[in-house]
């Protein structure tokens, strides 16, 4: 907890300008895109910054000065302690780029959805399998929520309209109950994890409620593109923001090409 806190403490959201911290000694607590890049641009522009995380290896292609923490198990007075570390560690800030919560308390208890951690149970991520006139639109995770919300808005407006026949409330439960067991011994807000998946999720919707995909011509490079963007950003995220990108149509797939001028 952070009752007992007594450094600076931010949300990534809160974040703008690295100018801010001069002077300071910053964690980021936090090792996806966001905290990457927020630890980035602090370094590249002279500011003390560390990182914490959950992740089992150290994060690729982060400088070396950086020292990689284990995820913080206590805050207190000045200090953060860390997983398998019993020495406490001061800093002036302390910025968490841990995601965002959902605050869905406005669901009345009689929906029948549990609004902790994520909203469940949900067939196909976002309908009610007990009352399917209710939708809960975007809270997956790695998606791109824009094409996302496209296709479930689309779909819902289908079963409102009685266009997509839904089969039974027990076989509605059944898949949503399997939603919540995609990656097991994964925290239950990433079971809505989709990445790649996302793809098949967009074909599936397009394809039960009869609409052309609107993307179908270049899912496949879509899909090729996410993934070798993420790749790269695993493997150097200092600069995969910088590459420009072909696509090589005779083997269906993405491949940078030279570093785009830096703004």
């Amino acid at each position: 907890g952070l009752d007992t806190y007594s450094g600076n403490y931010i949300h990534s959201k809160e974040y703008s300008t690295p100018e801010f911290y001069r002077g300071q000694h910053v964690l980021v607590v936090g090792a996806r895109a966001s905290g990457v890049d927020i630890i980035l641009d602090l370094c590249e522009n002279g500011v003390r910054a560390d990182i914490s995380h959950r992740k089992p290896e150290p994060c690729q292609g982060l400088p070396e000065e950086i020292i990689q923490f284990s995820e913080p198990v206590l805050f207190e007075g000045n200090e953060v302690y860390f997983e398998g570390d019993s020495q406490g560690y001061k800093f002036d800030t302390t910025i968490f780029a841990t995601g965002y919560g959902t605050n869905l308390d406005f669901i009345h208890s009689e929906c029948l959805i549990d609004t902790e951690v994520l909203p469940r149970p949900l067939y196909k991520f976002f309908i009610n399998p007990r009352f399917p006139s209710l939708a809960i639109l975007n809270q997956c995770y790695l998606a791109a929520p824009f094409i996302l919300s496209e296709y479930q808005a689309l779909y819902f407006r289908d079963i409102i309209t009685g266009r997509v026949k839904l089969k039974s409330q027990k076989h509605l439960l059944n898949e949503a109950q399997k939603l919540l067991r995609r990656h097991p011994g994964q925290h239950l807000k990433y079971q809505y994890s989709l990445s790649l998946d996302q793809f098949g999720l967009y074909r599936e919707l397009a394809e039960e409620c009869g609409l052309p995909l609107q993307y179908q011509n270049n899912m496949n490079a879509l899909y090729g593109l996410y993934d070798a963007v993420v790749n790269e950003r695993d493997s150097d995220p200092s600069t995969y923001r910088n590459k420009k990108w072909e696509f090589d149509r005779e083997n269906i797939r993405y491949h940078p090409t030279d570093d785009m001028p830096q703004k």
